[in-house]
């Protein structure tokens, strides 16, 4: 016979084995709506229907519970909903810190400013003091949705919060509430202690798993005298080696056989392996789930060639968590350093810690300022400014900047020099191709000017010894009959050079005359073009840079 869905909740409940000091009324007419099942991913998802919102102690022991009773098969999320959902400061209040730390928000900053405040509900409207229009901002933009929608998984009713900056608050009445909530919040985590440790018992003694507590160890325990290598060392199989590393990724597969294979990445800071354990036994695979990413540990094993991942891997026989001794600035007070360059993870593919981690060593290590100069971004800025604030740490804002030069000279060959009245000479050439190592000047035409006077003229054609092509002489009307027996390319630029002297060159797209005249001059052992050069192109574009055709 089918059940119903309140009879299904019932059988859960049941299930479950909620401590007896629970106040099971508040399930009473609870319905287990839906279950999804997740098969690949080992995923179940539970959509409740309660009478009302559940009082957050019980919330926390009915979700523990959940996540125990179905730990050794699935993973498991839910969602709420309530037949009168009705909103209260103490349930808001009760609520926050939970549902901040489960809304998705990886911010450090958010996690900091949501920890020093709480909402509350005046004239049925979800208030939220901000510090400053800064804060304000950020938490609109990005914070306050994901904590909105998260309230109404867990039964609430849909509310908007509202952000007002905090300029006449009493800072007595907010740090009594704090005092209260620290308070009920060490309550409760001791009563989801407790529960924990019952649940575990009767885990153990009906044959399944226990969560381990305290230090982690796998295997046999690694006496502290032994011999540390570090990962850079290792270049080849080793039959035994020990090391010690920090974990930044955890991966547990189920085998065929019916054991656990834990894959973990670690590092020592000068080098990374991975390390693969098997288990031997439910021991194993409790004791693995002791183990998470951020831990360091001292493992003992056999370095191998894996056929799978084709690289050198650590088999692991032993495991054991560690605790590492952080370094310490031991400078005297007023000696301390200042850190002026410092990127965060707000600089791409550059770093991985926030502003707030390194904010908080500054100040354990007694520092009193730091910077924060990310690269080509100042989105930091915001959570570094908090950070300070909180830390009593002094922020120094900057930035690493890239900077691009996307502007053309004018003028090459600088030199001090009076235009006004001064005798420029405006050539111009044409070729045989765009090529100055490859092609040749065929045609070489200057003017000489003094203020607005041409003083003098030159013009020679250049016989480069070869057929010009249609395409050449199409684009420059110049003929094989009109360079034939003329002078060669080394006798017209000695004679130009003769005709410029020490004057001014100037030139429409000048580079690309130049480049010519320099690279036949360089054909034939003689010095460059050495006079100061003006571009009238750049020149152009520079005093009318709406106009077009200045090419």
């Amino acid at each position: 016979m089918a059940l119903d869905h309140q009879q299904l909740f019932e059988k859960l409940l049941t299930q479950l084995q909620l401590p007896d000091d629970t106040d099971q009324s508040v399930f009473q007419g609870a319905e287990l709506e839906q279950l999804t099942v997740h098969a690949q991913s080992k995923r179940w998802h539970f959509k409740f229907k309660l009478p009302a919102i559940l009082p957050f102690q019980t919330f926390l022991t009915f979700q523990g519970q959940l996540h125990n009773a179905f730990q050794a098969i699935a993973q498991v999320d839910f969602e709420i909903e309530t037949a009168q959902p009705a909103l209260s400061n103490r349930l808001i209040g009760d609520y926050w810190n939970w549902v901040v730390q489960h809304s998705g928000l990886n911010s450090p900053l958010v996690q900091e400013l949501c920890r020093d405040q709480v909402p509350r509900l005046e004239d049925d409207r979800v208030i939220f003091m901000a510090e400053n229009e800064v804060v304000k901002n950020f938490l609109v933009n990005q914070a306050l949705g994901p904590i909105e929608n998260q309230y109404t998984t867990y039964g609430f009713p849909k509310f908007s919060i509202h952000t007002m900056v905090d300029e006449s608050a009493s800072q007595q009445k907010i740090n009594e509430f704090k005092q209260q909530k620290a308070q009920h919040d060490a309550e409760m985590a001791q009563k989801a202690v407790a529960a924990l440790k019952v649940a575990n018992e009767k885990r153990e003694k009906q044959g399944g798993k226990a969560i381990p507590n305290g230090p982690t160890v796998i295997g046999r325990k690694i006496k502290d005298g032994n011999n540390v290598m570090q990962l850079i060392a290792i270049e080849e199989e080793e039959k035994s080696v020990i090391v010690q590393g920090y974990v930044f990724s955890k991966e547990i597969r189920d085998l065929r056989s019916g054991r656990k294979l834990m894959i973990l990445e670690i590092t020592d800071y000068t080098s990374s392996i991975v390390v693969k354990k098997f288990s031997r036994d439910d021991g194993d695979e409790a004791q693995f789930d002791g183990l998470n990413e951020g831990d360091w540990i001292k493992v003992r094993g056999s370095v191998q060639e894996d056929n799978f991942m084709r690289d050198l891997v650590l088999n692991a026989y032993d495991i054991n968590q560690i605790k590492v001794q952080t370094r310490q600035d031991t400078a005297p007070e007023g000696e301390k350093r200042v850190e002026l360059h410092l990127h965060t993870s707000m600089s791409t593919m550059d770093a991985t810690n926030s502003i707030t981690d390194y904010v908080k060593r500054a100040k354990k290590w007694g520092q009193d300022a730091i910077a924060i100069t990310d690269h080509a971004g100042v989105q930091g800025f915001p959570e570094a400014f908090a950070a300070g604030q909180k830390n009593d740490v002094k922020i120094i804002y900057g930035v690493e900047a890239n900077l691009v030069d996307d502007g053309v000279p004018i003028g090459y060959n600088s030199e001090h020099r009076q235009l006004e009245g001064a005798t420029y000479v405006i050539f111009d050439v044409e070729t045989t191709g765009l090529s100055a190592i490859y092609d040749r000047v065929i045609e070489l035409s200057a003017v000489k000017m003094q203020g607005k006077e041409v003083i003098d003229q030159f013009e020679e054609f250049i016989d480069p010894g070869f057929h010009l092509s249609d395409q050449t002489t199409e684009l420059t009307s110049i003929t094989d009959d009109m360079v034939r027996g003329s002078k060669s390319e080394k006798e017209v630029f000695e004679l130009f050079r003769e005709f410029y002297g020490d004057a001014i060159i100037v030139g429409h797209n000048v580079t690309f005359d130049i480049g010519f005249m320099n690279a036949g001059y360089r054909r034939y052992d003689l010095p460059e073009v050495s006079n100061p050069i003006i571009d009238t192109l750049t020149l152009a574009r520079f005093l009318y840079p709406t106009l077009k055709g200045t090419g």
